[in-house]
């Protein structure tokens, strides 16, 4: 290994785990001792990244205080140092963090919300897609219908949450009371998406969320069908069918159909 490479690999080590030998290589002065040196590169380094994350987590630092959230961030990154070129990626790990420390798996809900939090981020980066436009789909002739494929939109994505994080999340956005951490009583589904560069997500009922997660999974148009009929009658499935698709196209959430 080169000079330069491997005081950059100490330099990183020290950076990431604190390892002394790297204090040899920094130089020491009566006004400014190594240590003190070494400290402050250590402190620019773990500030930048927990102001990452706080980027990445807005509400969800605001959810705890600035403090606490401090203390997650510090915390995390000991566990989970950052491992990509783009500092936009860290936290990428923080929900399965939050889901199983010991110090924060008794709280779910800032799993969830952190979950909700880093979809819309993922929402907000994915690829633009022109969309499907209703008069394409007289185009298909009626014989296709049966083994059509729908294709997703890039930015769209599917979410079943146990909590009100929604309602949190919301009144931190729009700076209104606190709503309390409650679990529903059903877990509730929901679809996030972008459409004309802005974020958009609503819920979505059991039959519905089950549709666009077989979308997502590839199925048919005949198979998307035959599994709404745990919800409806056989004979009104088609119809079903039809209208979610109808709603699907007019929101921008499906970009082609793979004949």
């Amino acid at each position: 290994m080169k000079g330069l490479q491997r005081l950059q690999t100490q330099f990183q080590d020290y950076l990431l785990n604190s390892n002394p030998l790297f204090r040899k290589c920094i130089v020491t002065t009566k006004k400014i001792p190594a240590e003190t040196r070494l400290a402050i590169y250590s402190h620019a380094y773990h500030s930048r990244l927990i102001e990452a994350l706080a980027a990445n987590y807005p509400v969800l630092q605001a959810y705890l205080g600035c403090d606490q959230f401090e203390t997650l961030g510090k915390v995390y990154l000991r566990a989970y140092p950052s491992s990509f070129r783009s500092i936009r990626w860290f936290g990428d790990q923080l929900v399965n963090f939050l889901k199983e420390h010991s110090d924060y798996k008794a709280f779910p809900v800032l799993a969830e919300l952190a979950q909700f939090e880093w979809t819309l981020t993922l929402v907000f980066d994915a690829w633009d897609s022109t969309v499907l436009q209703m008069e394409e789909m007289g185009n298909i002739p009626s014989n296709a219908w049966v083994n059509m494929r729908l294709q997703a939109h890039p930015s769209l994505h599917r979410l079943t949450l146990s909590w009100n994080v929604i309602h949190i999340w919301q009144a931190i956005s729009d700076d209104k009371t606190l709503p309390d951490p409650i679990e529903n009583s059903v877990p509730i589904h929901w679809v996030l998406w972008r459409k004309e560069l802005t974020n958009h997500f609503c819920s979505l009922r059991e039959d519905e969320a089950w549709a666009i997660d077989a979308i997502l999974n590839g199925s048919t148009f005949s198979e998307i069908c035959e599994g709404l009929c745990q919800w409806i009658d056989e004979e009104e499935v088609g119809l079903r069918a039809a209208s979610f698709l109808k709603g699907w196209i007019s929101e921008g959430l499906i970009t082609k159909v793979i004949l």
